[in-house]
């Protein structure tokens, strides 16, 4: 499984151990949906760790297209 954002692949850098690990991120602030809220996978991403931590480091403003893009600037 590959990073929606980067591309990073856990199997591809530490073997067997990796081999389908990733997170998956809520496109949505859980903050912003109520309780009889239906998740369903189009409002997921499968990203990785780094790219996970950088999502919520500014929840309310990056999203998984804008984090994509300052990545492909630097």
């Amino acid at each position: 499984m590959l990073c929606e954002v980067c591309g990073f692949d856990f199997y591809d850098s530490y073997g067997d151990i990796g081999k389908g690990f990733i997170e998956c991120h809520h496109k949505t602030p859980l903050s912003k949906i109520t309780a009889s809220t239906k998740t369903s996978l189009k409002d997921l991403a499968l990203v990785c760790s780094n790219c996970h931590r950088m999502l919520h480091k500014d929840i309310n403003v990056l999203s998984i297209e804008g984090l994509r893009e300052r990545m492909t600037r630097v």
